[in-house]
């Protein structure tokens, strides 16, 4: 997929004439993309147009003019765009109670490496880029860019699969599975083929 470039993005003025316009094409991908994986987790498989609608976000929240600054969101943000053959997910670990998550984020340090897409067979792994291991070890944050890489097989056999998609946690102390939806499979599809 396509990195965001700097000529795509539009000055912090003229998006804030239009932000409605883009906010509801986003909710509406949105919907299609994002899922709940349990009672404590949801991802959103990211688009170009969820990243560039963050970008634009930041831009628009924090009046950013300044191209230095500019470049900086795009550095950062264009990083959720996945490479060739892959799909990013945003994980989101949500619980409400500031507690319960802080105790709950000190038993899945690693998790962002332990998300699986099964399907036909096959079973490919989460990582997160430029993970360089927990900052600490004993806590993980509440939010990761994961990125699922298919090799060409596996490529091959998400773009034929007609059956149920499954994304299953696999941390040793937490398990779980969700079956994507059929419109969340096809538009995954889609966007690999």
């Amino acid at each position: 997929m396509k990195k965001i470039a700097k000529n795509e993005l539009l000055p912090y003025k003229e998006y804030v004439q239009v932000q409605e316009k883009f906010l509801q094409r986003v909710i509406q991908e949105k919907k299609v993309r994002r899922m709940k994986l349990n009672d404590r987790m949801s991802g959103l498989f990211e688009t170009r147009l969820t990243v560039w609608y963050q970008i634009q976000e930041m831009i628009r929240a924090e009046q950013i003019e300044r191209e230095e600054y500019i470049q900086e969101m795009l550095d950062v943000y264009n990083d959720l765009i996945p490479d060739d053959h892959e799909l990013s997910m945003t994980l989101f670990i949500e619980i409400p109670n500031q507690q319960e998550l802080r105790a709950f984020n000190k038993t899945v340090v690693g998790i962002e490496d332990r998300i699986e897409l099964h399907f036909a067979g096959e079973t490919v792994t989460s990582y997160e880029p430029d993970d360089e291991g927990e900052e600490d070890e004993a806590y993980t944050q509440s939010v990761h860019y994961i990125r699922f890489p298919f090799t060409p097989e596996q490529l091959q056999a998400f773009l034929a699969h007609d059956g149920d998609v499954i994304v299953a946690v696999h941390h040793e102390n937490y398990q779980s599975e969700a079956v994507l939806s059929k419109e969340l499979t096809a538009s995954l599809q889609k966007q690999l083929a």
